[in-house]
């Protein structure tokens, strides 16, 4: 009987093991929509970011590609920023994944393929997240932890 409710028990603590939480967070502001894309381009700037693509008519910019590398594993992200009610701040980020030999072409080519990652692992996302939460807060956007409804209504 214990033996028994011990292993369903088990079962049932594997089944909902922890899975990474997405790449995106959200950042409230009490300013022209306008400006809370420039203190977000320039916090970002001052992190060391540089700037790819902005599009300032659709509120939005993304930045330059970086390396980052967890254990054998590297991965290069950029950031993407949209202002619209709130601040959003995504990682967008791929993997590069080494092919076996057997996979891999004659002559060397093709060995290393990218691969788009929806998650990162979480060390990753909060050594890149943790700054940027910390310069955003003082320039005055505010992280939103509980996107909920609850909470907006």
């Amino acid at each position: 009987m214990i033996r028994s409710f011990l292993s369903v028990l088990l079962a049932v603590q594997f089944s909902f093991c922890p899975e990474r939480p997405r790449m995106i967070r959200y950042f409230d502001y009490e300013f022209t929509q306008k400006q809370a894309l420039s203190i977000a381009k320039d916090s970002l700037l001052d992190l060391g970011y540089k700037i790819d693509l902005s599009a300032p008519e659709g509120y939005f910019f993304l930045t330059k590609s970086q390396p980052v590398e967890k254990d054998i594993r590297k991965y290069n992200y950029r950031i993407a920023v949209v202002v619209e009610d709130r601040v959003e701040v995504v990682i967008v980020a791929n993997r590069q994944i080494f092919k076996r030999d057997s996979e891999a072409s004659i002559g060397g080519r093709d060995l290393i393929q990218t691969q788009t990652s929806d998650k990162l692992p979480y060390s990753l996302q909060r050594s890149i997240f943790y700054p940027i939460i910390d310069e955003f807060s003082r320039n005055g956007l505010v992280e939103v932890l509980d996107i909920t409804l609850k909470n907006n209504a």
